[in-house]
């Protein structure tokens, strides 16, 4: 499993759609500390900085991955979320916490989304990414029993979870969250201004802004 990530995060690219959208979620948040959770060779970060982001730390299990991310982020700490978090993260406050792509690849996303809630300001939000399983284009394919693992894209034999909309705002409530705003990747794309209405059969791509609900506290 080890080597499996380290490979993939070596490797990891982001589609331009996707970060287009990611960082319209995050731009309100480039003045203040930012957290890229899987951050692989630093490509997300360097891009807010670029932008004007002021500081942007990355967490990733990837060593190799983590040594290039080191030379673009102002801190990179190296460990996997689905243990024991590092002391020197959980005393730090974010502003946003992003976490794109990898939710998918944890075998129990409350307790990652639970330790992100403790190191988030008090108005601090959280940018989520992960591919709609139950997209209209899947149920078509399940149809006709077409399923069949692929090494990357929405059947990466890496996911261990399958989100669909609801199931993403069930692990997000058990997390003491709620979605504030949403910016789905929407197919057909030329649609999107009529299909984003039904985000459970038409997103693509789930992507949504989070905050802390009020009984979280």
């Amino acid at each position: 499993m080890q080597d499996y990530y380290n490979d993939k995060s070596v490797h990891y690219g982001i589609g331009h759609t996707r970060l287009r959208k990611i960082l319209d979620l995050a731009k309100n948040s480039f003045g203040g500390k930012i957290l890229d959770i899987g951050c692989a060779r630093g490509y997300l970060g360097r891009r807010i900085k670029e932008m004007g982001g002021k500081y942007v730390a990355g967490i990733e299990i990837s060593q190799e991955a983590a040594q290039e991310a080191k030379t673009v982020l102002d801190k990179v700490y190296v460990f996997d979320v689905q243990k024991h978090w590092l002391p020197e993260v959980k005393e730090q406050k974010f502003e946003l916490v992003i976490l794109s792509e990898l939710l998918e690849h944890v075998f129990d996303p409350v307790f990652v989304l639970k330790n992100v809630s403790e190191i988030l300001l008090s108005n601090g939000e959280v940018v989520i990414t992960t591919p709609n399983f139950m997209v209209w284009t899947n149920r078509i394919r399940f149809l006709f029993g077409n399923f069949k693992y692929q090494e990357q894209g929405m059947f990466d034999f890496g996911h261990i979870r399958w989100f669909t909309y609801q199931y993403l705002q069930d692990v997000l409530k058990k997390s003491g969250f709620k979605i504030v705003q949403e910016n789905h990747i929407i197919f057909p794309g030329k649609l999107t201004r009529f299909l984003k209405l039904w985000p459970s059969l038409f997103a693509h791509q789930l992507i949504i802004k989070a905050k802390r609900s009020c009984t979280s506290f």
